[in-house]
């Protein structure tokens, strides 16, 4: 009996160090099979054109299938939710965008970017100060001088009263201390046209959705509303350099269930840090009109934050309702 009672203290003492080695050893050997990545918008959009690439890079680097599947619905809050209320071993992971932060505002049910945890920012969308190729105002200060000596006439196309482009338009209004006449069109194609057709001044619609107009020479871009200058368009200043602290426009990046083991979130970081150092896929992006941006899990807070802040702003300063676009 002194035997066994000796045996069983030993086993007792020896079980935590055998359970840290086990854990260990499964951290060492993460990810060991299918990892599956939620994209909460349909196949073929921004989302699901730029995660492919980077899963098919990770199960390059891993050695395992990462399995993406498109579950769209709600203007991304289904596939956010299911991204929520799943398992956090792992073995889940999904993306967001700024939509999952402003679900809030358009959505009776909606997700939260605090019930996950942050794990990469790949790319930015950013939204720009763009006129005709014809308009008189070759520079934005050009612009803003015009605006400021004739409050409202200048007409800015946007997708909607609420929807993204109007609530660029909004920001970048308040934030350059000028006024302009908003006119709303069912969506991004019809006020890009109605600008291609001198019927507005300008518009503030994201650079992927004019890009070729601009490579055409039919439109001119003024300024992008980015950190940091686009690799396409390197001779065109951001709003910040020209003294207009906004970066604004849209963002993509990837998240997994709160809760997720904190060293499961850091190797799954350092390895899309990885893959957006690759040329293909930063060629592959570049070409789609987006602008790679990798930042880090922490990185990414501060853009969250930063987001949260500025649609605060607008619902709470410039009584902005959103819509879901």
């Amino acid at each position: 009996m002194k035997k066994l009672l000796i045996l069983a203290v030993i086993l007792m003492l020896a079980f935590p160090v055998l359970a840290n080695g086990t854990q260990e050893e499964a951290i060492d050997a993460y990810p060991s099979r299918n990892v599956r990545v939620i994209i909460p918008w349909s196949v073929g959009g921004m989302t699901d054109v730029l995660t492919r690439p980077v899963a098919s890079h990770l199960e390059k680097q891993f050695g395992v299938p990462f399995v993406v599947e498109n579950k769209p619905g709600g203007g991304g809050v289904v596939g956010s939710l299911e991204i929520e209320e799943s398992a956090n071993d792992g073995y889940v992971i999904g993306t967001t965008s700024m939509s999952t932060v402003s679900a809030k505002y358009v959505s009776p049910v909606y997700p939260d970017i605090h019930n996950v945890e942050l794990i990469s920012q790949v790319i930015t969308i950013p939204a720009t100060v763009t006129v005709n190729a014809d308009s008189p105002f070759m520079t934005l200060q050009d612009l803003l001088d015009y605006a400021k000596a004739n409050p409202g006439k200048l007409k800015n196309s946007n997708s909607g009263s609420g929807a993204s482009a109007h609530i660029y338009a909004s920001y970048f209004e308040a934030m350059a201390g000028i006024k302009v006449n908003h006119i709303p069109y069912p969506a991004y194609a019809e006020a890009v046209t109605a600008l291609l057709g001198g019927h507005v001044d300008m518009t503030n619609i994201p650079l992927p959705d004019l890009s070729a107009h601009v490579d055409s020479g039919a439109l001119r871009l003024l300024a992008i509303a980015s950190a940091e200058r686009h690799p396409s368009y390197p001779d065109v200043p951001t709003l910040k350099e020209l003294g207009i602290d906004v970066v604004m426009g849209n963002y993509s990046g990837f998240v997994a269930p709160k809760g997720t083991d904190p060293e499961k979130v850091r190797i799954l970081d350092e390895a899309i840090g990885k893959a957006m150092q690759d040329e293909t896929i930063r060629k592959f992006l570049i070409d789609a009109g987006y602008q790679p941006v990798y930042l880090d899990r922490n990185e990414f807070k501060t853009v969250i934050a930063d987001a949260e802040k500025q649609l605060e702003f607008l619902v709470n300063e410039l009584g902005v309702e959103f819509v879901d676009d």
